[in-house]
């Protein structure tokens, strides 16, 4: 199931979400961790099982508690995950973003007010400069609606 390489084990939603949670949580243990990712407990227990044999984290008993705590390559794996989900969530926002705006421009057409178009040509201008080039040219094209709206209602 999840035994072979370490990287198979990543690109899986459970085992990101206990590196996640892992991070913010302390002391952590089992039943703590798998309340916090929703998960049942076995389900955890494997998936924390399978992280220490891939050297990610230790556990150490304390009476009947077994405490779970980082190694330094987990917690790099881990802030690697995090920025990773960062950045994923940052181009939804910028794609959820363009779709308002987009939404905004098709209703201009219908109302004909177009006072508003000028403050989103700056919108547009930052996701332009995000690096992604399908957002680029996606960006682009809206932003030459809005020209066109903008050109004909002067006329």
């Amino acid at each position: 199931m999840m035994d072979g390489k370490p990287d198979s084990l990543f690109f899986r939603e459970k085992p990101t979400l206990v590196l996640l949670a892992l991070e913010n949580m302390d002391p952590a243990y089992a039943a703590l961790v798998a309340k916090r990712i929703d998960s049942t407990f076995a389900h955890t227990i494997n998936i924390l099982s399978q992280l220490e044999k891939h050297g990610l984290i230790k556990s150490r008993p304390e009476g009947r508690v077994r405490y779970l705590e980082f190694t330094e390559r987990g917690r790099r794996v881990a802030q690697k995950l995090r920025e990773l989900k960062e950045i994923l969530h940052e181009q939804q926002e910028q794609w959820n973003k363009l779709e308002r705006i987009s939404r905004l421009v098709n209703s201009t057409k219908e109302n004909g007010s177009t006072l508003h178009l000028g403050p989103l040509r700056r919108d547009l201008a930052k996701l332009k400069s995000s690096g992604n080039d399908e957002l680029y040219y996606a960006t682009e094209e809206i932003d030459s609606l809005i020209q066109d709206a903008i050109a004909s209602s002067k006329k």
